[in-house]
């Protein structure tokens, strides 16, 4: 059983949904993996389930944003974190975080420097971390940015591998200097592979049959640029097209979602629009089943956004919904299955050919359904594991 520490990128436990590395580890814990997670305490409770052997790094929640947590924390996060590695006899280290594993690194090429490293690229993490610490283009996110990109240069050159879940990332990756990459898509859960009909939910929100509705599931926040597909909604309506929109959803760390609830105001929209909270995982595919269209409205200036692999394409696709997504290059990769949109013109004619009946993704349902059997977290699961024995014999 090979020993690994799972350095995830946020709180394993207390995040509102699971992400992609609950995904994919537990899947591996006990399958050849004795998984071993170090826990950010970002929230209060728990709010998921694992079979993985959690270390907590920390005692309670902090009080100040991430950015200041991290760097004062940090003498505290190594400490615990070399603790785990030797007295647990960890035989690999998987980092999807920043400054935590790049020193601990550090620290193991002076006192055990075979213990290899993955370095687990699920997202441009110099953006998406510097985004939590300023409004992207602040003096302060800019800063960050330029530290953050150089922390992430480092682990790229100095981890024995480098996972990515798509292909932009990978070649980002290796434009850097990786020694080695491979890709591990991101997936859906096995609740994806039954297809729901979404009637139930449609009626408990109050949607009629002829009403077309919009939909966004995930979190609200700085990555998403969601003015485009409000803009686009209330064009519609003034067309006379009966149109919802429904937002399934909150905000992490950042003030996006009151921005987004001033939108629906401007745009007058607010009345046809329900925005519930985040959900139970086990209940998303009937609440996107309840959706005509499912809309990934990702900001593309933003190199978060640009370089995601988001597994709502598939999440949306497996429960019978048409996409329109913004031109990020995974989406734009798979166009022939979704509508790309960057303007409010864009978003509403998008919608307004799905209104009329034009199926892009509908009339190629076998193809898509094949695709979906292909892409489960499952088989990620296992692609890594390749990776980790690969990794291991080349260590050894």
């Amino acid at each position: 059983m090979v020993k690994v520490l799972l350095i995830p990128s946020s709180d394993y436990l207390g995040h509102p949904f699971p992400q992609r590395h609950n995904h994919i580890f537990e899947r591996l814990h006990g399958r050849g993996v004795e998984v071993h997670v170090a826990r950010f305490v970002l929230y209060r409770s728990p709010r998921l389930e694992t079979r993985c052997v959690i270390h907590n790094i920390d005692d309670t929640p902090p009080t100040q944003g991430l950015a200041y947590y991290y760097l004062t924390s940090a003498p505290r996060h190594v400490k615990r974190l070399l603790k785990v590695v030797l007295t647990e006899g960890i035989e690999l280290i998987v980092a999807g975080n920043l400054l935590p594993p790049k020193l601990l690194k550090d620290i193991l090429r002076l006192i055990s420097p075979k213990i290899p490293m993955i370095f687990d690229l699920q997202d441009y993490y110099p953006m998406s971390a510097a985004g939590y610490v300023g409004k992207p283009g602040s003096v302060a996110s800019t800063l960050a940015l330029g530290i953050f990109e150089r922390i992430t240069r480092d682990l790229i050159r100095s981890s024995s591998a480098v996972v990515t879940p798509g292909t932009a990332l990978e070649i980002y990756a290796r434009s850097v200097g990786a020694r080695k990459t491979r890709i591990v898509p991101n997936g859906i859960g096995e609740v994806f592979l039954t297809e729901h009909n979404g009637r139930e939910v449609r009626e408990a929100l109050g949607f009629s049959d002829d009403e077309i509705v919009v939909g966004y599931l995930g979190s609200v926040e700085f990555w998403l640029d969601m003015e485009p597909l409000i803009a686009a909604v209330s064009k519609v309506r003034s067309l006379g097209v009966p149109v919802k929109l429904l937002i399934i959803g909150g905000g992490l760390r950042t003030g996006y979602s009151i921005k987004v609830k001033r939108l629906l105001m401007k745009y007058r929209v607010q009345d046809v629009t329900t925005w519930l909270g985040f959900i139970r995982y086990e209940d998303v595919p009937k609440y996107m089943a309840a959706m005509d269209v499912g809309t990934i409205p990702f900001d593309v200036s933003n190199l978060t956004a640009y370089y995601a692999a988001p597994n709502k394409l598939w999440e949306y696709l497996s429960q019978g919904a048409e996409v329109i997504s913004s031109p990020i290059p995974e989406a734009v990769y798979y166009r022939r299955y979704v509508y790309i949109a960057e303007t409010p013109d864009e978003w509403a004619s998008a919608i307004l050919r799905i209104y009329k009946g034009e199926r892009r993704a509908g009339s190629r349902r076998d193809e898509i359904k094949k695709l979906i059997r292909e892409r489960t977290w499952v088989r990620s699961a296992s692609l890594y594991r390749r990776v980790i024995e690969e990794v291991l014999q080349s260590a050894a």
